[in-house]
């Protein structure tokens, strides 16, 4: 498998970056005409509202597409650097495909994420091998297919379907990078196999993303957000908003305004049902633990039916050790906690391991970005939910800490799948032997001492005088023969 995919990614390789994107742009078309019938397996597969599937899956997937097709070549280009001390030399940095890239892709966005990865690996001149959840194997067939109708070399794109045991038989077939979306406790397994030979990773794994309300926000607006943002997909997001924290002197009115909305959200059209049984337990173990420490469950905190949750908002005091504060949920539980100031918001949000997506809301725009900047996440929005962001295809997308490492989307993740390659070189004709070569003698040693100063002096006059001091003993250095 791994042999077929490298010799047709030589042969991909080869082609410009134009002609790459010229033949993934029918992909598009067939995601376009295909729409309807791709939202059907997406919501009988995966049991998000159809809605969600056209937009965030089939939508956002279109425009990714898109982007790359339109922005890849100019991303991709050999890019000139000048050499400060070395003025009659010129260096590219050029942007070299790994070769085989293994894509990992999770159940919970089962065609967006995949088709994007795939996408911008194979615009980067990789061959691409792609596992899919074994909990969504249709919607990774469907990734197959769409590339299928585009003129590429057999066996550049392969969809291997299976379980975990699958992905690491991949893995030590030795690919030459791997992205994987999914659990910590995953993310870990799968960068311990590729260490072993190495090979460079990148981990998106989830989050308890924060949306902070502060005193001066629009209420009813944030609190809208904050339903969306906690229960689309049935809060089955690596950025779904599962902690809130609240200015103290509008946390009632706002808890208020967001139970209303949360109680209204429809389980037949508006909520996803648990596409994996097993997230099912994670629900079971923190509503056992909330109520185990009495804290106060605002709505929900019961199953609608063996395969919805209801929307769960909870507070109270000890809420912030409680299970559904510090774990990751993946479903639609909220948690909810006051602060006082700016500071105590960013200790509050700060005290977790993760670090994905964070909203702050507010009226003041220059509070709202600096309360952002200080946040420690891989994105921030302002007065919207952060979970949005993974929509837009120029933004990179990842996060710190347990959230993962490196970025996917934008011009960052497309850069990441290719390695950085310098070529250097200078005029044609004759080349003066470097007065850093052999041998190695007094004049050099004080050539170099004072090029040294050089380069950290703050005087124009003192470099001018370096120059002149050095000028000549450089001239004898190259010069002198013989030469090593």
């Amino acid at each position: 498998m791994m042999e077929r995919a490298r010799r047709a990614q030589a042969r991909w390789a080869a082609l410009p970056v134009e002609e790459r994107a010229r033949r993934l742009r029918p992909a598009i078309d067939s995601l376009l005409e295909r729409r309807e019938q791709i939202a059907d397996i997406v919501c009988e597969e995966n049991g998000k509202p159809r809605v969600e599937a056209l937009l965030h899956e089939i939508g956002a997937s279109v425009g990714k597409l898109d982007w790359l097709c339109r922005e890849a070549p100019s991303i991709l280009a050999p890019e000139a650097r000048r050499l400060t001390w070395m003025p009659t030399r010129r260096a590219e940095v050029h942007r070299v495909p790994h070769g085989v890239v293994l894509v990992i892709s999770p159940w919970n966005v089962p065609l967006g994420i995949p088709l994007g990865q795939v996408a911008a690996a194979l615009l980067a001149g990789n061959a691409v091998v792609l596992k899919p959840s074994e909990v969504t194997p249709r919607c990774g067939a469907v990734v197959g297919e769409l590339f299928a109708g585009c003129d590429l070399p057999s066996g550049l794109l392969q969809v291997v379907q299976g379980d975990g045991a699958v992905g690491a038989s991949l893995i030590a077939q030795k690919p030459d990078k791997v992205l994987f979306t999914g659990s910590v406790a995953t993310g870990r397994k799968v960068m311990k196999a590729a260490a072993e030979h190495p090979i460079p990773v990148g981990l998106e794994l989830g989050g308890i993303d924060a949306l902070i309300v502060c005193d001066d926000a629009d209420l009813e607006y944030a609190a809208s957000a904050a339903a969306w943002g906690a229960t689309f997909n049935g809060g089955q997001v690596c950025a779904s908003v599962e902690r809130l924290l609240v200015q103290a002197s509008v946390y009632e009115p706002f808890l208020a305004l967001l139970q209303d909305k949360l109680e209204r959200v429809d389980p037949a059209t508006e909520l996803g049902r648990i596409t994996a049984q097993r997230q099912k337990r994670v629900y079971e173990h923190h509503l056992e633990d909330m109520k185990a420490r009495g804290l106060d469950i605002r709505t929900g905190g019961e199953f609608i039916d063996e395969l919805r949750l209801a929307p769960t908002l909870v507070a109270g005091e000890g809420v912030g050790e409680s299970a559904v504060w510090r774990e990751e949920s993946f479903g639609p539980l909220v948690a909810a906690r006051p602060f006082d100031t700016d500071d105590q918001a960013v200790q509050l949000h700060d005290a977790t391991e993760f670090g994905l997506t964070a909203s702050v809301f507010s009226r003041n725009p220059e509070r709202a970005r600096a309360l952002a900047g200080r946040l420690r996440v891989g994105l921030v929005s302002i007065n919207d939910v952060g979970a949005s962001l993974y929509g837009h295809a120029e933004l990179p997308w990842g996060g710190v800490g347990q959230s993962g490492f490196g970025r996917s989307q934008g011009k960052e993740g497309l850069l990441e799948l290719t390695y950085a390659k310098v070529i250097e070189d200078g005029p044609a004709g004759f080349e003066a032997k470097r007065p850093w070569w052999y041998p190695y003698d007094q004049d050099q040693l004080q050539l170099l001492s004072m090029f040294g100063q050089l380069i950290g002096s703050r005087s124009h006059l003192g470099r001018a005088r370096l120059l002149a001091r050095m000028g000549g003993r450089a001239a004898r250095m190259v010069t002198r023969s013989p030469r090593l």
